[in-house]
């Protein structure tokens, strides 16, 4: 029997730090934990350290957002003018505890934190290559790290810092509500999509790690009998390898596969949750992830994923039950999946409906938003005796 949690009488102020003002995956990860976050024992705050479409997202959870100046952090002396800030932010809302979101994040909330003698949690995404950026900011200590996912755990430990890792959330009601409001009809004839096709589906940022030219040399290895049709989604991120859709596209032409391929760019989060549930299957062929959110939603969705055998997908596709995965490369590998998905037969629905109980089981954002609040009332609490 579960003991209810007493509701404080005054909630404390905690604040979220983002270096970046638009979103990302580590962005949606910081969204659904504060929407579902216990606004009983926490008023949550976030201190954007660059503007962007993320402050509107907040805001429309009910979360104060903060905005400063932007700066690139080889300015040492507006690092250091954000970090007095932050503090001054800390005194001026009676925050009573930093949650620093990325590697670089934990450089102001870190230094604030210690400056104001309030704890501070650092959530990390990756393992750092070993530079001596990363070795400076590792010497920055912090009460808690959160890590989403064993080898990140794993790494952090081996560093000496007290860590928990708590599998990022996926809020898979709020995603069917958002599916629920795109019809297929309407995606189809907005971005030029033959509807009689089977979608199959890409949604990750255009990073060169993400798999896309994999994806599409299987996909131009597919029978054109099967009716498929690759739908990639998403854009370059933080204007990073902006050039890298031209050479796509120069792909997909040498492929053969301009009637076959349609780039979406960025959607809007309705249309992105749409474009999964309308998809015969969805495919993450990044080389290498830590997580994969786009496989849980799918998932939640009830929409199978075929992904390279990478840490995340590995730990959120069951292999042979809720989806394929294949290892990391093989490409005639995972053209054999899709094309294994696209065969008659009941499999693709059976995975599908395992997919949906498994993913709104162990990938949920309630489950990720509790773990994290109970680490808050942890470190809260302590400070408080």
């Amino acid at each position: 029997m579960n003991t209810p949690i007493p509701t404080r009488r005054n909630p404390v102020p905690i604040a979220w730090i983002s270096c970046v003002g638009e979103r990302g995956g580590a962005e949606s990860l910081m969204i659904e934990c504060l929407r579902e976050l216990d606004r009983d024992q926490f008023t949550p705050h976030v201190i954007l350290l660059r503007a962007g479409p993320l402050q509107g997202l907040l805001e429309a959870i009910g979360v104060t957002v903060h905005v400063l100046p932007s700066h690139r952090m080889r300015q040492l002396h507006r690092v250091a003018a954000s970090i007095l800030a932050i503090r001054g932010i800390v005194r001026t809302h009676g925050i009573g505890l930093l949650h620093s979101n990325g590697f670089r994040a934990h450089v102001y909330g870190g230094l604030a934190a210690l400056g104001s003698g309030i704890p501070e949690v650092w959530t990390t995404h990756t393992v750092e290559l070993p530079t001596l950026a990363t070795w400076m900011i590792c010497r920055i200590p912090t009460r808690q790290v959160l890590s989403n996912c064993p080898r990140t755990d794993a790494a952090f430990r081996r560093l000496g810092f007290p860590t928990t890792m708590i599998w990022p959330g996926v809020n898979a009601d709020h995603l069917e509500v958002l599916a629920g409001s795109v019809p297929a009809a309407d995606l189809a004839q907005r971005y030029k999509i033959p509807r009689d096709r089977r979608w199959i589906t890409v949604g990750a940022r255009l990073q060169r790690y993400k798999g896309h030219p994999e994806f599409l040399t299987a996909l131009a290895a597919l029978p054109r009998s099967l009716n498929a049709h690759g739908i990639i989604l998403g854009g370059t991120l933080f204007q990073q390898e902006s050039e890298y859709r031209l050479e796509l596209e120069r792909q997909v032409a040498a492929l053969g596969l301009e009637d076959r391929v349609t780039f979406t760019g960025y959607v809007p989060d309705a249309e992105f949750a749409a474009f999964l549930a309308a998809s015969t299957v969805v495919v993450h062929p990044a080389l290498d992830e830590d997580f994969g959110l786009t496989v849980a939603e799918a998932q939640a969705l009830g929409v199978p994923v075929i992904a390279f055998d990478a840490v995340g997908p590995s730990a959120i596709i069951e292999h042979g039950q809720t989806g394929w995965l294949v290892p990391v490369g093989d490409v005639a590998g995972l053209s054999t999946a899709v094309a294994a998905a696209l065969s008659p037969g009941d499999a693709l629905s059976q995975r599908g409906a395992a997919a949906r109980v498994r993913a709104r089981a162990l990938f949920g954002s309630r489950t990720h938003a509790e773990q994290t609040g109970a680490v808050y009332r942890r470190l809260t609490e302590v400070r408080s005796h």
